[in-house]
């Protein structure tokens, strides 16, 4: 990210933390679409993918006085997502879903995460993502989805950019190897 850009972003969550509803408005138009994509990509289920993505945004937001943004802002955000998504992830293994809610609790309907794949190809993607270890998977996607450089991957897996990049490149490699063993 270039540093003028940085810069620009710093001072529109400044304006937020002072109350400014424009700020608040260019804030959600910028982070609410890639926090969707990505707990969308994380838990497959759309109703509780939006209902979950608004939570995060609600909660990043109220956090907004007193994060500090020393790198890029969307670091916060992606924090509280991944966070939220690890204690969904956590409460919903006890549940076991019903008969009623089966179908819900396995939606594999097309999702908005990427533009370019539509219907079957976006499924397929996401269920071969949903393969990969826990970290693999948040790596591939704040890189791919999000956006999202190598260093601010590593800031939020709390790992060096090295390793992130290791992450990336193995959960591609594991991609292709999914994908090759499907269509031989």
């Amino acid at each position: 990210m270039a540093e003028n850009d940085l810069k620009n972003i710093k001072e529109i969550f400044e304006k937020a933390k002072r109350g400014d509803r424009e700020a608040f408005s260019e804030i959600y138009e910028a982070y609410f679409k890639p926090l969707y994509r990505y707990v969308y990509l994380r838990i497959g289920n759309k109703a509780e993918s939006d209902d979950l993505a608004q939570d995060i945004f609600i909660n990043a937001l109220n956090s907004i006085d007193s994060a500090s943004y020393d790198s890029s802002p969307v670091i916060n955000f992606y924090n509280v997502a991944r966070k939220s998504v690890f204690d969904w992830k956590r409460k919903r293994r006890r549940v076991m879903p019903s008969d009623e809610n089966m179908g819900d609790y396995f939606n594999l309907g097309p999702g908005g995460a990427n533009e370019n794949l539509k219907g079957e190809e976006f499924d397929n993607l996401r269920e071969t993502i949903k393969e990969l270890s826990d970290d693999e998977q948040d790596a591939v996607i704040f890189k791919f989805v999000g956006n999202l450089s190598s260093e601010d991957t590593g800031s939020l897996l709390g790992i060096s950019a090295h390793s992130a990049r290791r992450l990336e490149a193995q959960g591609l490699i594991s991609i292709r190897d999914i994908l090759k063993k499907q269509y031989e």
